[in-house]
């Protein structure tokens, strides 16, 4: 990628329908905080245990290629080490997966670097040097932080750090292929699939990154990481890191959307409430079916109405 370049406009990255589409539900739920009432602290500590189970599935899906199930993330994460009728290679992995993401407490370039240990990801020195660069210019100089910056800018900071990250994979897989020219008519496979192991580890980073700068962390399922993989690696001829970072953000833009409102509403859950609705819901199917099963019955006119 020599002659790219590599500096996101964050400015405009951040102007893009999708990121401002993004941002609004983004601010509806850091709009909750300060959590004060202890049904939502506790459901908000729920939902992050849930995100570390749901993305230690990711990884060791990613990692293995196997099918691997929630019930085997939950085993692992509550402690197992081996599922009786379970491949030992799946429990291996989500065992590295929680490692990699139980090592992931600041956006620091060292915890990076052994997270894609952890996960068995193997970079040469370039690259490690030029995660390394990326991670160190994203990371606000002391004291100044974000503050007063648009949630659409910070979450288009997120994207553009993403961005060098993959750049930087991206490099090492074209370098592994034998051949860095571009290609057309879509991504092959082994490009794909070199990119898709040697950026593994950028998932949960960016989630680390994104909220020490106040954005909420995201999620993608094994399959919606192979998808994101597969548009970035499709050359389009263009050689600026913004261009790049904007298909970024047209996969990243609908999946935050849908993290950050179920995160809303798993803090907002209230039991007596989903019970009640529940409850009417059954209700409701219930005349819908009795309904359905006399409608064959032509009405008496001389009798009197009868209430479902």
């Amino acid at each position: 990628m020599d002659g790219m370049n590599t500096t996101v406009d964050v400015a405009q990255i951040a102007a893009l329908p999708v990121v401002r589409q993004a941002a609004q539900a983004g601010e509806e739920l850091v709009g909750l905080w300060p959590l004060t009432g202890v049904a939502h602290m506790s459901n908000d500590a729920k939902y992050a245990e849930n995100l570390q189970v749901r993305l230690s599935r990711t990884l060791a899906q990613v990692m293995t290629g196997e099918d691997v199930t929630m019930p085997d993330a939950e085993f692992v994460y509550e402690g197992a080490e081996s599922i009786p009728g379970r491949p030992q290679s799946v429990v291996d992995a989500l065992l590295a997966a929680n490692d990699a993401l139980d090592g992931l407490t600041e956006p620091a370039a060292p915890q990076l670097l052994e997270a894609a240990h952890d996960l068995g990801v193997v970079w040469n020195e370039r690259t490690q040097a030029a995660v390394t660069a990326a991670v160190d210019s994203a990371l606000p100089p002391e004291g100044s932080g974000f503050d007063g910056r648009t949630f659409a800018w910070r979450f288009a900071a997120v994207i553009a750090l993403f961005d060098e990250l993959m750049r930087a994979a991206t490099d090492q897989a074209e370098a592994q292929l034998g051949s860095a020219a571009p290609v057309s008519g879509g991504a092959p496979a082994d490009r794909v699939m070199g990119i898709e192991r040697l950026a593994l580890p950028f998932v949960p980073f960016a989630n680390v990154y994104a909220e020490s700068i106040g954005v909420p962390g995201m999620f993608m399922t094994a399959e919606q990481y192979h998808g994101m993989v597969g548009a970035y690696a499709t050359p389009n001829g263009s050689t600026d890191a913004t261009d790049s970072a904007a298909v970024l953000a047209q996969v990243l833009g609908p999946l935050a959307v849908a993290e950050w409102r179920k995160h809303r509403e798993d803090v907002l859950w209230d039991p007596a409430e989903a019970k009640k609705r529940a409850k009417e819901e059954d209700e409701r199917k219930n005349k819908e079916a009795l309904a359905a099963k006399f409608a064959h019955i032509k009405d008496d006119p001389t009798k009197p109405e009868v209430e479902l």
